[in-house]
């Protein structure tokens, strides 16, 4: 008889009591999911479940079993199924959403897009939109750090898949990263939504959705035909390697090619960009730690080299505010995770964000410390492999060595640049759980330092 036929039931499994027919869901906002799921975690243990209308919830805490759950896509698991059928109907069912043969195909192609030789030779271009990011903040601190740097994310993600300078960071006015801000809040609503209301009625965020994404699809229509006008031999880009394809007998369809490059521009923008903005607050009134970011930087200038401390930095910020703390996956088949029968079509929430705030996994996990990745001092446990902002498994984030070169590049300009200050007075930032974290009236005061 097979593991998975032995094992405890779902039902068997610790958790939250909830009420007739609704179960839990009334405790699960979806803009504070994360810190619900962590409370519940702490109180019913890495492995429990929740209930919402219709089915129950598995949620895993524990680092070996969401290593392993991760390590057993997409035979085993996949992304809920829901989030496919939705961004399905948004018309960008792309390398994100995909599953199985589909996701195989396009990450095939997707992959020489973020390689190492095609990263070396858009570093020019990536320091140059990181000099008018430098530029707009030496005219003021922004408003909306936030803002800023999702134009910046933006123009990156542009460049590198269309080869197409849009530069939001000089424009003024309704630019396109407004209309991809639409995206994962909507997903996030509607994946917590028991009925699909918006198949029979409207509310305004759906219609701005709506708005936002013929919007999207006239921009990425333009840039699709500017790639066509000039397709290389070899592919320079993520679309080029798509448009290519389809003169090798892989015939995309518009519609195809809209879902990809839409994937690739929310998903490389909203999660760098929500990392930048955590990444920089956290260097906010740590002048020691500016400092030292300095000092390393004009020994090791370029973002291409190791530059350990600074790599340090981003880990220890990525640790503390992973900008995806909760995987939402659900069960191809029936199988086991820890000893627990999960029955096909059963949705596991992997939370990869609680272990790593655990004292089990990191001595005083709650502080921001970048030397206990350096084994510089005697830190105690230090469990390096827990913290996994980027994923793991075969759908590791294809994007690491963009998002890496980005982070490191904007911390390297604004520690060189100014100080970067918390102003007085300011509270620290919310959080929204929108699919990824997103840090809520970041206020932050960049200081020109003198030559």
């Amino acid at each position: 008889m097979s593991t998975a036929l032995t094992a405890t039931s779902v039902r068997e499994l610790p958790g939250p009591p909830g009420i007739p027919i609704l179960g839990n869901l009334p405790w699960m906002a979806p803009s504070r999911l994360h810190h619900v799921l962590d409370r519940w975690c702490a109180e019913y243990g890495p492995l429990y479940r929740v209930s919402v209308p219709g089915r129950s919830i598995v949620v895993v805490s524990d680092p070996e079993l969401n290593r392993d759950i991760l390590r057993r896509r997409p035979e085993d698991f996949r992304r809920q199924s829901t989030i496919e059928s939705i961004m399905d109907e948004m018309g960008s069912n792309g390398l994100f959403s995909l599953e199985g043969d589909a996701w195989r195909r396009r990450r095939k192609l997707a992959m020489p897009a973020f390689n190492a030789a095609n990263l070396r030779s858009f570093h020019p271009t990536l320091e140059m939109i990181t000099e008018r990011l430098r530029n707009r903040w030496l005219r003021g601190s922004p408003d909306d750090m936030r803002a800023d740097l999702t134009r910046y994310t933006v123009d990156v993600t542009a460049k590198l898949t269309f080869d197409y300078d849009i530069n939001t960071i000089e424009q003024s006015g309704d630019v396109i990263q407004r209309h991809l801000e639409h995206i994962f809040p909507m997903l996030n609503r509607r994946l917590n939504l028991p009925i699909p209301y918006w198949h029979y009625v409207k509310l305004p965020a759906d219609r701005a959705l709506d708005r936002a994404l013929r919007a999207l699809r006239a921009d990425t229509d333009d840039l699709l035909a500017r790639a066509r006008a000039t397709v290389p031999e070899q592919p320079r880009n993520f679309i080029e390697a798509l448009l290519l394809a389809q003169h090798d007998d892989e015939f995309f369809t518009d519609e195809e090619l809209f879902a990809e490059a839409l994937t690739i521009l929310v998903a490389g923008q909203d999660t760098t960009s929500n990392a930048l903005a955590w990444l920089l607050y956290h260097l906010a009134g740590r002048p020691g730690v500016q400092q030292r970011i300095r000092d390393e930087l004009a020994e090791i200038p370029s973002a291409l080299d190791r530059q350990p401390y600074l790599e340090a930095v981003v880990a220890e910020s990525m640790r503390l505010r992973p900008t995806t703390p909760l995987l939402l996956m659900e069960a191809v088949r029936e199988t086991a995770v820890g000893g627990v029968r999960i029955p096909a079509g059963t949705w596991v929430v992997v939370d990869v964000g609680y272990a790593a705030v655990q004292p089990a996994n990191f001595s005083d996990p709650t502080s921001f410390d970048p030397t206990r990745w350096l084994g510089e001092t005697a830190h105690g446990t230090h469990r390096p492999e827990i913290s996994m902002p980027f994923g793991a498994g075969p759908r590791f984030c294809p994007g690491r060595g963009l998002a890496m070169a980005e982070l490191k590049s904007v911390v390297a300009m604004a520690c060189d640049t100014f100080d970067i200050r918390v102003p007085d007075g300011v509270a620290p930032p919310r959080e929204r759980f929108d699919f990824a974290v997103v840090p809520v009236d970041l206020r932050l005061e960049l200081v020109r330092r003198s030559a």
